[in-house]
């Protein structure tokens, strides 16, 4: 106890002696303070028990919350100090007269339940209610019928009859030992029908006569009962809900799609400009070096994509679209800033927006230094594209899992089948 209480002291005295220079002494004193507060309330608990004085008695559940479990300390001079012992505490055990009165009250009790939805037990035509505790668990129920084929074991109705039966209902009741048979009558009467069951029921006997009839190989429907004229319907269900359901299905999942597909059209635009882009540089690195001015450079790469792609030599290439796109607005009179601009913007990839910088910066400061930082930019663009290989051949290899794994299940079943088949003969 006294420790816990040293304990609590010394983290008091070290939080004080703390100086709130930055966030980390913060941290510790607060760390120190709730030690601190954990240590003050595991010496109060001490005292507190004990403060408590010796026990000399203990008290029982009452009648129907069953036993419990009691761990105490006991001390027994030499022999025994602070010795726990577990103790199993019996509920509250009742006289014989309050038994008796027990299991009367439980009688009355299971009188107003045992009727459930029922008007009276004169008048069942639904389920019984069989408690299984009484008297708020001091009296337990146990039930026996004289007709199962009425009532099930839980009260439940078996079938519904024709006409009235009388059942005879047995309650075993039972307080601590003391036992109480209580037998009461119920009257189990058909079940009201309205006039659409009945006319329904009535029709279902009609042809259940007609399924009597011995060599025919069809069963007539009645036509007319009672003077109203009877029409016969497969019963489809609510298909045109069902239409609609699979219609609603069908426009999500075609939105789905649609969305599905430009997402991966998306993806191939960006892996198609990022792959071409290290040729895109290395172009323009080459052209400069010719002696041409960017403005130049670019439209001989634009141009040069055009005619190839006119005459079918090569397919759609996006990021060249754009570099082609960026020509004909500085052809409409756009600046050549502005263009180059738009084309950074267009392509919406990293590189191709430095690309538009460095070029842009061309443009404002003229060519000196260009050819370098282009020389710069194709070294970084070529290793990213290795990378870019790298990362394809993986996503390659991890797609030919599942077809190498069926391979290995059919080879193993190829080898084990024959050995098995032999085994067994």
């Amino acid at each position: 106890m006294y420790w816990y209480f040293a304990g609590a002291v010394f983290c008091l005295a070290g939080a004080a002696k703390l100086k709130l220079k930055n966030t980390d002494q913060k941290k510790i004193r607060q760390t120190a303070v709730i030690l601190a507060v954990g240590f003050l309330l595991a010496g109060l608990s001490e005292v507190m028990n004990q403060s408590e004085t010796a026990k000399d008695k203990i008290a029982r559940n009452k009648a129907g919350e069953g036993s419990r479990e009691v761990e105490l300390l006991v001390d027994a001079g030499e022999e025994l100090a602070d010795y726990p012992i577990n103790l199993e505490i019996e509920e509250k055990r009742l006289t014989k007269i309050q038994k008796q009165d027990c299991l009367k009250k439980a009688k009355q009790e299971l009188s107003r339940m045992i009727p459930g939805e029922n008007p009276s037990l004169e008048q069942v035509t639904e389920s019984l209610v069989l408690p299984q505790y009484l008297q708020d668990g001091a009296v337990e129920a146990a039930y026996r019928f004289s007709d199962y084929e009425v009532f099930a074991a839980d009260g439940s109705l078996q079938q519904e009859v024709k006409k009235p039966v009388l059942v005879e209902v047995t309650a075993e009741l039972t307080c601590q030992q003391e036992i109480c048979l209580y037998q009461f009558y119920v009257r189990v009467v058909p079940k009201e029908k309205s006039s659409q069951e009945q006319f329904a029921e009535k029709l279902t006997d009609l042809v259940s006569k007609e399924n009597q009839k011995e060599d025919a190989d069809y069963v007539n429907l009645p036509g007319e009962e009672e003077g109203k004229k009877i029409v016969w319907k497969e019963n489809n269900g609510n298909q045109g809900f069902a239409m609609v359901v699979l219609s609603v299905v069908f426009a999500a999942g075609l939105h789905l799609r649609e969305k599905e597909n430009d997402k991966r059209k998306e993806a191939e635009r960006r892996r198609q400009m990022l792959f071409d882009y290290a040729g895109i540089v290395s172009k323009l690195s080459l052209l400069l070096g010719a002696g041409m001015n960017i403005s130049l450079a670019w439209e001989k790469i634009a141009l040069t994509y055009r005619r190839k792609r006119e005459n079918g030599e090569i397919k759609l290439r996006y990021a060249y679209e754009e570099m082609l796109s960026a020509w004909y607005e500085i052809q409409e009179g756009t600046g050549e800033l502005r263009a180059y601009e738009h084309f950074g913007v267009r392509c919406q990839l990293g590189v191709y927006r430095k690309l538009s910088s460095l070029i842009a910066q061309n443009v404002r400061r003229g060519a000196k230094g260009m050819q370098k930082l282009l020389e710069q930019e194709e070294w970084e663009a070529y290793e990213q594209r290795k990378a870019q290989a790298k990362q394809a051949g993986e996503e390659a290899g991890t797609k030919l899992l599942l077809p190498m794994g069926i391979m290995l299940v059919i080879v193993l079943a190829i080898l084990v089948i024959p050995a098995g088949m032999t085994l067994n003969l």
